[in-house]
């Protein structure tokens, strides 16, 4: 893309990333040229450099293992500006992005029961217990990068407030999920059981390695 961060160029891009730009890299070039100019605001991640922008939609350059240079993809959170990201004291952003990462391996969709009627329709029981038990993977693996990520900002008296703030909306969106795949299993075994109510989160209780978090309703105001 004849293009260079701090000295070193940026040699590759991901397929999401050039995809997000209908392949033209030329367009690409001038849009990371512009996201990483001197005179922008932009990052450092551990060895990353991330974008740091009004937007949601983060870019970060990450070293090459074999060759000197950057590799250009995208980052699959909110944004350092937004409230969420804000709120990560700079030298905890690393924490975040690792966490980030393992829970989008994790995400790939959230089961509804259509899609338990098509793996039905092609493989039969068989093909539905292999979804929902892939489903149910993604889940726990997802849990399990929300508690690594809580273990890793547990001082020794306790979780930083900034970081309970952050758990919390995960667990939201956590539970959220696991109601989806619930509500399809229920509905394709049982049929319909009415309109799904918007789900409400309150006094449930999730138990990590180094600490518990509740989620109370907030107060009336």
């Amino acid at each position: 893309m004849n293009i260079a961060f701090a000295g070193l160029p940026v040699v590759s891009a991901s397929v999401e990333l050039v995809n997000s730009w209908s392949g033209d890299l030329e367009e690409l070039a001038a849009d990371l040229l512009e996201r990483f100019a001197d005179d922008v605001s932009w990052c450092r991640v551990a060895n990353d450099v991330h974008s740091v922008t009004e937007d949601s939609a983060e870019i970060r350059l990450t070293p090459r293992p074999d060759d000197p240079g950057w590799h250009a993809e995208l980052f699959h959170a909110e944004g350092w500006k937004s409230r969420q990201g804000a709120r990560i004291p700079a030298e905890c952003r690393w924490q975040y992005a690792r966490y980030a990462d393992r829970r989008h391996e994790a995400r790939e969709s959230c089961l509804e029961v259509a899609d338990l009627r098509a793996a039905a329709a092609k493989d039969g029981a068989a093909g539905v217990d292999n979804l929902v038990r892939h489903q149910q993977a993604q889940l726990a693996e997802w849990y399990a990068a929300l508690d690594e990520f809580v273990s890793s900002v547990h001082t020794a008296e306790s979780i930083p407030e900034w970081a309970v703030l952050v758990a919390k909306d995960e667990l939201m969106d956590w539970h959220r999920t696991r109601e989806y795949l619930t509500s399809a299993v229920v509905e394709y075994h049982h049929g319909d059981v009415g309109p799904r109510p918007d789900t409400v989160f309150g006094n449930l209780c999730f138990r990590f390695s180094t600490a518990e978090l509740e989620l109370a309703p907030s107060p009336a105001h």
